[in-house]
């Protein structure tokens, strides 16, 4: 339960009534936009639209210490979430991750929503999977 129904009130008021607030900085006002702003980022659904929309109104500065945030882990699911067939060497990491996500902003890495078919839309033939069974594996057969 939220203390205050209405939150969205409360934050105006605030803003609209700075000198009542003396002790609030813009380091706190920062620090507040980065924690909902990072909110939204981690929500799922989010697209690469919505994420440019985010940067543009947020600003650059603030984007990038929104992303600098995250934790590795919703870094790696962001990179997943906007390009689901990028190599495992590019989101293994939190860092290449993040790597990989500034680029799908930018342009450089196009964000795809389904993996890439074959050219003739057939299946790909399952690997044979060389382990044969326990039994086998214990009397080496």
């Amino acid at each position: 339960m939220a203390l205050i129904p209405d939150g969205r009130a409360a934050l105006s008021a605030i803003l609209a009534h700075e000198t009542q607030f003396p002790r609030v900085k813009d380091s706190d006002l920062s620090a507040a936009a980065i924690k909902l702003a990072r909110k939204q980022i981690i929500a799922a659904g989010l697209t690469r639209d919505d994420l440019l929309q985010l940067k543009a109104t947020l600003g650059d500065d603030m984007f990038e210490k929104t992303l600098d945030s995250l934790t590795p882990y919703h870094v790696k699911l962001l990179a997943r979430r906007l390009d689901k067939t990028a190599a495992e060497i590019e989101v293994n990491t939190g860092s290449s991750a993040l790597s990989h996500v500034r680029k799908v902003l930018t342009g450089d890495v196009a964000p795809s929503d389904t993996p890439a078919a074959s050219a003739d839309d057939t299946p790909a033939a399952p690997k044979k999977n060389k382990y044969l069974g326990r039994k086998a594996f214990r009397t080496g057969r």
